[in-house]
């Protein structure tokens, strides 16, 4: 329902009473956790009828042809149908609803229902996001601040409060036409396990591309000019900064375009040239 954004919470599609979190899931001295549970044990109906969230299914199709399950639940007087205390910060989109609706009632193919549903929720995850991602790619530094023999710079932080600031001018209702609290959205959703994993991976990604754009800097500058009046350490430091970012691309840990790679190793040969005798040796051995 998320896609394309990942799901980074916990998961336990076969929760049972032998679990070892059994009685962290099932407690009331707290909130429940951010997990999805399978259960088919009847027990859980009660046990877990406090959580905020509930899918019931007992159609006999999903289950094939076990009677017992579907006898269950019939004495558990359980409905199909999803439960929840949630209280939307969106309008319905009523337009889907329609499509949706006219599907039933010309008896449209269930898979093709079930397409419509897949793609409304995805285009609407995408509108979601990309201000988001707009946002995150404001925080690079730019491309020509970026020097050939620093450090390469990070991103800078992630403000919720100037995230919020651009969704007047840029936001998804301008895109999607649902009218709601979409800042109230967003503030939940800065709290929420797939937010976190989602800002990890971008953040990663965009400190990764810094550095690729810090040693393709470095890959056409002078080195040679460079090394004047630079204290010997300074120099062993550079060599071994640029040696070590060889590896992370070789273990793909960064990624460097071949031609990036050779010339960061012309580039180092280049400084080791210029260091005493001594100082070569255990650099070409080490």
């Amino acid at each position: 329902m998320v896609v394309p954004l990942m799901y980074c919470a916990d998961y336990r599609p076969y929760f049972t009473i032998h679990d070892s979190e059994f009685k962290e899931y099932t407690t009331r001295a707290h909130a429940p956790p951010p997990v999805i549970l399978g259960v088919t044990n009847p027990f859980f109906a009660k046990t877990l009828q406090h959580w905020p969230h509930i899918i019931r299914i007992c159609e006999s199709s999903y289950f094939g042809k076990d009677e017992t399950i579907n006898k269950i639940v019939i004495m558990l007087d359980s409905k199909p149908g999803v439960y929840t205390h949630y209280r939307p910060f969106l309008h319905k989109d009523k337009n889907i609803l329609k499509k949706l609706l006219k599907g039933i009632q010309t008896k449209r193919p269930c898979e093709v229902q079930t397409a419509l549903l897949k793609r409304h929720l995805l285009e609407l995850t995408q509108s979601f996001m990309i201000p988001l991602e707009r946002y995150m790619a404001s925080l690079m530094p730019l491309q020509k601040n970026i020097s050939p023999y620093k450090a390469a710079p990070t991103p800078r932080p992630f403000n919720p409060d100037d995230f919020v600031a651009t969704l007047g001018t840029s936001g998804p209702q301008l895109t999607t036409g649902i009218k709601g609290d979409w800042v109230g959205l967003y503030r939940r959703f800065f709290r929420s396990p797939n937010f976190s994993g989602w800002f990890n991976a971008r953040y990663r990604e965009v400190s990764q591309k810094l550095q690729a754009l810090q040693l393709e800097a470095l890959s056409d500058a002078d080195v040679k000019m460079w090394v004047q009046g630079k204290q010997e350490v300074e120099v062993v430091d550079m060599i071994l900064r640029i040696r070590q970012k060889l590896e992370e691309s070789e273990l793909e840990e960064l990624h460097l375009s071949d031609a990036t790679r050779n010339q960061l190793r012309s580039r180092m040969a280049d400084i080791i040239y210029t260091l005493p005798e001594d100082l070569k040796t255990v650099l070409k051995t080490s």
